[in-house]
């Protein structure tokens, strides 16, 4: 059984109270959207940002059960927080989407993006769609779309011997120090083209930029969004990681505590492919289900 949002607050409430003074308060909710997202609930995005900022959906709907009994109500959300917090919570979210993608792949991103934005217009924060020519200025995230400066400078190069590859380079080094020789090594004749997708892209482009997101919190997506994909090699080398920016043994424990209740929460990881019979077939029956829109 998928989890459900109702009990979403019980959960970043222990969240809260579970994380060291160490780690950034961001921290509360950028752990459950990244383990979360991993997980395979990446619609749960939504719900997430409308607790944390105590902000409610203009579309919600009672629901009763069998006999007419409506459920009891969930627990009051946080007082709506101000514009300003409410754009600092939905940066603090896209990148950290911007920054997962490059841990647990597209797919998971993009839905969880949709259900993030469709969360922002039910609450008013963002124009409706479809959507006139913006004209107003009443909505807390803005009127329309705006591609962030640091993607839109022609200064963003991804060629080697770069400053985006510095960068990235600069990161790594941090991160890995005399074992990353090792570890690239262990790729083979692919490693040079994967060398610079680490460098240029993964970690240059995405992972080392601190725009929005502080290194630390970075480490926590990325330890987060691996180990929840059960991954213990990397899991291994991010919470070194850690240790390294400074955070205390003490303190990567509580992380991976909170993590664990995240997993535990959500029942584990989503199952994807079986390989069971008929599994195929299924999948066939989808092209039909498209047919009519093609």
């Amino acid at each position: 059984m998928p989890p459900s949002p109702q009990t979403l607050p019980a959960l970043l409430s222990k969240i809260r109270t579970a994380l060291p003074a160490s780690i950034p308060k961001s921290a509360a909710y950028i752990l459950p959207a990244s383990t979360l997202t991993a997980l395979g609930h990446p619609n749960l995005l939504g719900p997430l940002f409308l607790h944390v900022t105590g902000h409610s959906s203009t579309t919600a709907t009672s629901h009763h059960d069998q006999h007419g009994i409506p459920p009891p109500p969930p627990p009051s959300p946080p007082r709506p927080a101000s514009p300003e917090e409410t754009r600092a919570v939905s940066l603090h979210l896209r990148d950290t989407l911007l920054k997962e993608w490059t841990l647990i792949g597209i797919p998971l991103v993009i839905t969880a993006v949709a259900s993030l934005g469709a969360a922002e217009r039910e609450a008013g924060l963002f124009p409706p769609l479809p959507s006139s020519p913006p004209s107003a200025s009443s909505y807390a995230l803005g009127p329309q779309s705006e591609l962030s400066p640091r993607y839109a400078s022609p200064d963003l190069n991804l060629s080697p011997n770069t400053d985006v590859h510095a960068r990235g380079v600069s990161h790594i080094v941090t991160l890995y120090r005399q074992h990353l020789p090792a570890i690239m090594a262990t790729w083979g004749s692919h490693e040079a083209d994967f060398r610079w997708l680490e460098e240029s892209v993964i970690y240059g482009a995405f992972l080392s930029d601190r725009e929005v997101l502080s290194e630390l919190e970075t480490s926590l997506i990325t330890v987060s969004g691996i180990m929840a994909q059960g991954l213990k090699g990397p899991s291994l080398w991010h919470l070194r990681g850690l240790r390294r920016l400074g955070v205390s043994k003490g303190d990567v424990e509580a992380v991976v505590r909170v993590i664990g209740e995240c997993v535990k929460w959500a029942g584990g990881r989503v199952t994807g492919a079986t390989g069971a019979e008929g599994e195929a077939d299924d999948w066939v029956s989808w092209v039909g289900e498209v047919e009519s829109e093609v």
